[in-house]
This record gives structure tokens, C-alpha cells and sequence, in this order.
């Protein structure tokens, strides 16, 4: 359990941390993080997810948890870096569709997972 949420924080502080540096332009810079160093690591921590993660799955709160975080926290992250002031160099913003339409897909697509394992779960009992 310890692992899960070890990944859920550090894939988070990696997307918070590129979408400040996307708002800021040149924060990973003076903070003298090389941005491929970011990718790499998230990079390990999917990998790593699929590795000692399967087990996880199986509890139907995790497939619930997880894209709630993955989704939740970005936002509120893109709507504190807007009313600072940022603007995005990319076209990741609160007003892009393309970040809405991808966050209610992901959110589809997790929900199927559940109803399918809770289909499984009252199958299997």
C-alpha cells in the first residue's frame, strides 16, 4: 500500500512540477532540474506501477482513486497557476477542450473498470 500512494505523489509532484515550469517558462531551469530528469521519472513510476501494482487492481477503490487524483489535482494546479498570473506555452489550460474531453474519458474508461470488477466481484461471490 505504501508503494501505491509512493507513485500517486510522485507522478503528481512530477505533473504539478511541468505544468508550473509550461505556466513559468524557465522554473525547472532555476531550479537547475533538467525537465528530461521529470519524464524519466515518471516514465519509472508507470513502470513500476504495472510491476508491483496488479494486485491493487483488484480492490475496486484504487481503480476509483487514482484517476480522481490524477485529474483533480492538475486542475486545481492549472486554476492557482491562472490566477497567478501564468499563461500556458502549451495548450494545456482550464479553457481547452482537448483537457476536458481527455479528463472525461479517463474518468469513462475507470468507471467501466469498476462496474466491470464489481460485476466480477458479486459473479465471483
Amino acid at each position: 500500500m505504501k508503494t501505491y500512494w509512493l507513485i500517486v505523489i510522485v507522478l503528481l509532484i512530477n505533473l504539478c512540477t511541468l505544468l508550473v515550469n509550461d505556466y513559468f517558462p524557465g522554473t525547472l531551469a532555476s531550479l537547475g532540474i533538467p525537465p528530461w530528469i521529470l519524464f524519466a521519472v515518471i516514465a519509472l513510476m508507470g513502470v513500476l506501477s504495472v510491476l508491483t501494482l496488479k494486485q491493487r487492481r483488484e480492490k475496486k477503490r484504487y481503480m476509483l482513486i487514482f484517476p480522481l487524483l490524477m485529474i483533480a489535482v492538475p486542475v486545481l494546479v492549472l486554476f492557482i497557476l491562472s490566477v497567478l498570473g501564468g499563461e500556458s506555452n502549451s495548450s494545456i489550460s482550464l479553457t481547452s477542450p482537448s483537457l476536458w474531453v481527455g479528463a472525461a474519458a479517463t474518468l469513462w474508461f475507470f468507471w467501466l473498470e469498476y462496474v466491470r470488477a464489481s460485476k466480477k466481484e458479486v459473479k465471483d461471490a
